[in-house]
């Protein structure tokens, strides 16, 4: 399959902050990384991300324990309602969901900013910190597989029930 273009006509201003949170990612990364050496900065980048990954997550925990459908239009149709990151949706059922991006403003902006491969990778693992906290503070299990260079599209999400036993108790 080839890959597939986002349509940042469609939004072109929510293409544009998406992308420059992902220009923001790399800056603050290089920054860092030279401060602190990559190790630090990978650390501190997962961490912010993680943190804003909770919040975003709080608002999708009604959907949870397995309201998929619920979960496939606020988050993987979200934002734009699939233009931007254009969704391959695979699965979606009541066992859960199976998605792959196929365009990624943010994954754009490090292309555009001159990233090879292996910083990209660097990068997207920073960066998908946010989806597994997401995902994870809704009351979702998730199986996050980043972009490698070779494929086409971003990220593949896969997305479960929690086991019972993982999931927090209720006060």
């Amino acid at each position: 399959m080839a890959e597939q273009a986002c349509h940042p006509e469609l939004y072109p201003d929510l293409y544009d902050a998406i992308k420059a949170r992902g220009f923001l990612y790399f800056l603050t990364f290089r920054e860092l990384k030279s401060r602190y050496g990559e190790a630090e900065a990978i650390g501190i980048m997962r961490s912010v991300s993680r943190a804003q990954g909770v919040a975003a997550g709080r608002a999708m925990a009604h959907c949870a324990p397995r309201d998929f459908e619920a979960l496939a239009a606020c988050w993987v149709m979200a934002p734009g309602k699939g233009a931007i990151f254009q969704p391959e949706v695979r699965k979606l059922d009541a066992t859960g969901i199976e998605v792959k991006m196929m365009a990624c403003p943010i994954k754009d902006a490090w292309v555009e900013a001159g990233c090879d491969d292996q910083e990209i990778c660097t990068l997207l693992h920073c960066a998908s910190a946010y989806d597994q906290a997401a995902l994870e503070t809704a009351g979702f299990h998730c199986d996050l597989r980043l972009w490698s260079p070779g494929q086409d599209g971003c990220c593949l999400t896969k997305i479960k029930e929690r086991p019972q036993a993982a999931r927090p108790v209720k006060k």
